[in-house]
């Protein structure tokens, strides 16, 4: 199985220095891992790659921050919000004021995990925002319990074999 784009963004930061050297091994793993979803239009790496951009010069994080998502982790921290709600707009998985379409999630989340078991996770991630949180702390809410749900734990894994 292949990682998911949702995943992208950690690899991205995983690879991510300060510089843009590590650019060409980021496009070439974006470009041969996207997926096709039968409703929009694929997007290569290279297309990607501006709004990755974008939310990192938008939302700048600090080295501290980064070293903490190599580890696959997403800090409590507030400057995390706006990025990864950034993140999740480029990638068309969160849309103001609907918030996270479920399937499109499970469209970009690829594991190795049963379909049934996937979609299980992402229900449980996913919510309807109830206690009318601001769209970043939504944004962060559902990306933490991803990552710390099983879905994280197979994409820690394959991150650590890479």
């Amino acid at each position: 199985m292949g990682l998911s784009r949702w995943s992208f963004s950690f690899i991205f930061l995983f690879c991510f220095n300060g510089s843009y050297s590590m650019f060409k091994y980021f496009v070439v793993c974006l470009a041969l891992c996207s997926l096709a979803d039968g409703e929009r239009v694929q997007e290569s790496g290279s297309e990607i790659i501006p709004n990755i951009e974008k939310c990192i010069k938008e939302y700048p994080l600090t080295a501290e921050v980064i070293a903490q998502i190599k580890r696959m982790e997403i800090p409590d921290l507030p400057e995390m919000r706006p990025f990864l709600l950034c993140l999740s707009l480029a990638m068309d998985i969160f849309f103001i004021p609907e918030g996270f379409d479920v399937d499109r999630l499970d469209d970009v989340i690829v594991t190795d995990l049963s379909q049934d078991e996937k979609l299980q996770i992402i229900h449980k991630c996913v919510d309807r925002n109830e206690q009318k949180s601001p769209a970043g702390e939504w944004a962060f809410r559902v990306h933490k319990c991803l990552v710390t749900s099983k879905i994280g734990d197979l994409a820690r894994a394959k991150v650590a074999k890479a």
